[in-house]
């Protein structure tokens, strides 16, 4: 029996849990592979803040530097602002929250997911305990066959929910320290410029 039918044969010995178990799975990872390019690549276009202080002070906005949050934000802010100080403070604070749903956008469903994945292996276990009791009631103990099949199935249904749940959650957790990572640049940040804005106000 080679790798694939070994696999089948899980599943298969692992009854209709595994079908939701294994779409938990793969939307779990899936998520958190798309959390992951996203975090490298907004980390691969970081914009310095002198960079920053020339499209401040009137520099063409660069369309390429959308990449990063910081970016985002100055770029809303750049389309938006108004001229008057005090304005273009709370267009600046403003165009930073926008940024809070893309940084934390994914986190919530990997946590759900991870943390479904052993309810949902226990669900398993419960239906094959079921079965297994089922069975002793209709046959007695005289078809081990089908005794152990229900055993099986619970025992696999929850081991296959524990290995979903356990490496899910702590890629959840690198994922939710680096997005604050990211999240308390962007207030540095956020602070330089409003710092520029509150010295513009006062040189006006």
């Amino acid at each position: 029996m080679n790798g694939l039918d070994a696999l089948i044969a899980y599943i298969y010995a692992g009854g209709p849990i595994m079908a939701p178990l294994l779409a938990a799975s793969i939307w779990m990872w899936y998520l958190i592979l798309l959390k992951f390019l996203w975090l490298w690549r907004i980390r691969r276009h970081p914009l310095e803040f002198g960079v920053s202080l020339a499209y401040l002070e009137g520099k063409a906005w660069d369309d390429k530097l959308e990449w990063s949050p910081r970016a985002s934000a100055l770029g809303y802010f750049l389309q938006h602002r108004g001229g008057d100080s005090e304005p273009d403070r709370i267009m600046w604070e403003v165009a930073v929250r926008r940024q809070m749903f893309p940084l934390t956008r994914h986190l919530s469903a990997i946590k759900a997911l991870g943390a479904a994945a052993p309810l949902l292996g226990l669900l398993g276990t419960v239906n094959g305990m079921v079965g297994t009791f089922q069975i002793l009631g209709m046959q007695g103990a005289a078809n081990a066959q089908a005794l152990a099949a229900g055993i099986k199935e619970a025992l696999i249904t929850t081991q296959t929910g524990l290995l979903i749940a356990i490496p899910g959650l702590l890629a959840g957790q690198v994922l939710q320290k680096r997005v604050r990572d990211t999240q308390g640049d962007l207030m540095i940040f956020f602070q330089m410029v409003d710092q520029w804005i509150e010295r513009k106000r006062m040189h006006a």
